[in-house]
């Protein structure tokens, strides 16, 4: 129904990206997404470009990736007296098949000290950021890896610059936008602008626009890729608690067939697999700190598992939450969305 999503050199099996969700998307749960499918492009969490040439453990835990993590990009965050150019090449090094500049971020660490939405305020100088972005990795790879930008609508209300940002942007080689239809005062709050990110699609020449926000249901993908000619969408905060969203998205808007909920025990299974993950790539202290918020989010899709969710809130190893999740998992529940029951069977 919609034609592929390609960014400069780049093609996309869907035009379904998941979201560099500050905080969460780490090489885990990317993989977990990746794998229930219908995933285009992940890309890291917000990398630092100061701590990236620093070598921070952390960022530099943040940009891993793999092979299961294809293609990845990676998203940096800075300003004009950042070493933004020379991060994007380290990225590329480091197997990004993309780079995204943020200048949407509305949250005060990096929006009023390094960059993010601080971005919007003076678009000239965002541009000439880009510019330089955009020379310096043409240069390192021959053209081959795209360069984007993700944005919000403005500032303010007052000043909706995302239009004539995308423009600016498209000149000076920005391969892709994409645009969170809210402003940055508004933060997560109100709905998103839909018509407001359509603007900006009727705004650029011929570069792709993906729009995000408020995507959490399947039917919402066709339906906005129609309404707003957004060639990609990007999914953000659903896919923490149903990373099989871009799945039943990909079917309905390639196939136009509509998928079933997944079963409790498919769930179950889905935690599994990122307990695995997490238990892989990460330090097991902080494998279960992320289990232990992830659960709630997970839980929001299952019915009334109070009991499970607070034995996996409360574990201290990775065989206690293994063992609550299997306690749930009977045969009863292999065909049933949710369970109504507050106690395994």
């Amino acid at each position: 129904m919609f034609p592929p999503l390609t960014i400069g050199a780049l093609t996309l099996e869907t035009p379904l990206i998941l979201a560099p969700i500050a905080g969460h998307c780490d090489l885990s749960f990317r993989i977990v997404c990746r794998e229930q499918g219908g995933v285009g492009l992940a890309s890291t969490d917000l990398l630092n470009s100061r701590a990236i040439l620093a070598g921070s453990q952390r960022t530099i835990e943040l940009a891993a990736t793999n092979e299961l993590d294809f293609p990845c990009g990676m998203q940096l965050y800075g300003n004009g007296d950042d070493p933004l150019p020379e991060a994007a090449c380290w990225a590329v090094d480091h197997g990004a098949k993309l780079i995204d500049i943020n200048m949407g971020c509305p949250v005060d660490k990096v929006a009023k000290k390094h960059g993010g939405s601080l971005l919007l305020r003076d678009c000239g100088a965002t541009t000439l950021l880009a510019s330089r972005i955009v020379r310096a990795v043409e240069s390192h790879t021959s053209g081959k890896i795209p360069v984007t930008a993700k944005m919000r609508l403005g500032w303010d209300p007052e000043h909706p610059v995302a239009p004539e940002l995308a423009r600016q942007l498209e000149d000076v080689g920005i391969a892709a936008v994409t645009v969170h239809g809210r402003t940055t005062v508004q933060m997560f709050s109100g709905v998103a602008d839909w018509n407001a990110i359509g603007e900006v699609v009727a705004a650029v020449k011929s570069i792709p626009v993906i729009g995000n926000g408020d995507l959490t249901e399947p039917e919402h993908i066709p339906m906005r890729m129609a309404q707003t000619g957004c060639r990609g969408l990007m999914i953000g905060r659903a896919a923490l608690r149903t990373p099989w969203l871009f799945r039943q998205a990909a079917a309905l808007l390639l196939r136009g067939e509509v998928l079933p909920e997944p079963s409790f025990n498919d769930k179950c299974r889905a935690i599994l697999r990122h307990i695995d993950l997490l238990e892989q790539y990460s330090t097991e202290h902080r494998a279960i700190e992320t289990l232990r918020k992830r659960i709630a989010w997970y839980g929001h899709t299952m019915g009334h598992v109070k009991p499970m969710k607070e034995a996996i809130r409360t574990a201290k190893s990775f065989a206690v939450m293994r063992d609550a999740l299997h306690e749930w998992m009977t045969p009863e529940r292999e065909h049933v969305s949710r369970v109504t029951s507050t106690t395994p069977a």
